[in-house]
């Protein structure tokens, strides 16, 4: 059982309470009996609350936990996350049940965008003509990476196939040999990828996880852009070209892929010799240009991205 801001406790709770809530209220502190709000009181703070948060910036996924600090702060007193004898959703809130409630608004207020996604990160997949997007699982330790359209129930085997989202069954029964091949080279890349950016703490890292997202998210959601998707993917390359360089002078500001390759190789970079650089011959343009570049290319020069920043990552 975890409280939060936890304050010294004071004399037992007298009457015909169980032991157990006894205890669990006795931990909660001495000033917790001053918060009892009412349902019309607890909505007008929450809405006050939800929207200080907004105003500062804090993602929608963070502010259930921060609500509840900054209401149990506001009434300087303590209490769990969750009621730790099960869920109470009943009037009055105190202290013990105010996690349920917070938590419960929340769930209402933004539905499925206080989910928090545990993915590092996404990329997009060509199969049969149609792009589709493959989330890259949180790897914790070893795991057997392969990529194959029979399904497996050792748990140390991770399978990319069953990381594309949406793959219909049929689609997936048809994945050549030479398909599966493909898709296992460019999962263990992605994987090892955001590894890396995850662990690194420029801000050119961290724009490029993004650009990285966005640029899969640009080919495999509903408004479908690939021209822009393969400028988020050249930024991606770029990004991470120029924190290279960065270690040994200011980085020239360009966006050739080719220009920064030759720079970075002055500082040691050795470029592997079968990375496709003519992919990246768009200039910013493109970005105006929707239909310039085609679905097929934008997925190829997002790899190729991909295939740069583990070049470089692994060189840094």
């Amino acid at each position: 059982m975890h409280f939060i801001n936890p304050r010294r406790p004071r004399a037992p709770v007298a009457g015909n309470v169980r032991r157990q809530d006894a205890e669990v209220w006795r931990a909660v502190g001495s000033r917790s009996e001053r918060m009892e709000l009412d349902k019309e009181r607890f909505e007008q703070l929450i809405v006050e609350t939800d929207s200080n948060l907004a105003q500062a910036g804090v993602p929608i996924p963070a502010r259930p936990i921060q609500a509840i600090l900054a209401v149990l702060k506001k009434y300087g007193t303590s209490g769990p996350i969750a009621h730790p004898l099960g869920k109470n959703l009943g009037f009055p809130v105190g202290p013990l049940n105010l996690g349920d409630h917070v938590n419960a608004w929340y769930g209402k207020q933004y539905g499925n965008k206080i989910k928090i996604d545990p993915s590092p990160g996404r990329f997009p997949l060509l199969i049969e003509g149609a792009p589709y997007q493959c989330r890259i699982p949180l790897v914790i330790g070893g795991a057997l990476i392969l990529a194959s359209k029979g399904t497996f129930q050792d748990k140390r085997i991770l399978n990319a196939v069953d990381h594309i989202t949406d793959l219909p069954t049929m689609v997936r029964e048809r994945l050549s040999g030479k398909t599966e091949n493909e898709i296992q080279a460019i999962f263990c890349t992605c994987i090892e990828v955001s590894k890396e950016l995850g662990s690194r703490k420029t801000s050119l890292h961290a724009s490029a996880q993004t650009d990285m997202r966005i640029s899969s998210d640009l080919l495999c959601g509903y408004n479908v852009n690939s021209s822009m998707s393969a400028w988020h993917s050249l930024q991606l390359a770029e990004k991470v070209l120029k924190q290279y360089i960065s270690v040994h002078e200011k980085p020239p500001f360009t966006h050739d892929i080719t220009k920064l390759v030759t720079i970075a190789a002055e500082y040691g970079y050795q470029i592997d010799s079968r990375l496709d650089l003519l992919l990246f011959s768009f200039g910013a343009s493109t970005r105006y240009e929707p239909q310039e570049i085609s679905v097929d290319r934008a997925v190829q020069v997002n790899h190729e991205a991909w295939r740069i920043a583990f070049n470089v990552l692994k060189q840094s």
